[in-house]
């Protein structure tokens, strides 16, 4: 009876440690999961800077489209006339 009674016993602590691994598992995820929102989160602020530089990329190109205009007129322009 006493073997029974220890076997138990260890059946007992064995749910309680395998309840354990499936609790410390369960925060494992919870935590694999924040740092998944954390990575989407950098990925998103890493591309707005990207977004701003292509955004001030444009605004100083439309200017320079416009220098490169009136200076490809001149050059033709003087091919004519040489």
């Amino acid at each position: 009876m006493i073997l029974v009674n220890e076997s138990l016993i260890l059946a007992d602590e064995s749910f309680i440690l395998l309840d354990e691994l499936f609790i410390l598992t369960d925060e494992s995820f919870i935590l694999l999961d924040e740092l998944f929102i954390l990575t989407d989160e950098s990925l998103i602020l890493a591309d707005e800077p990207l977004n701003s530089i292509n955004e001030l990329r444009s605004f100083v190109d439309e200017p320079l489209r416009f220098i490169n205009e009136p200076r490809s007129f001149v050059d033709e322009s003087l091919q004519q006339f040489r």
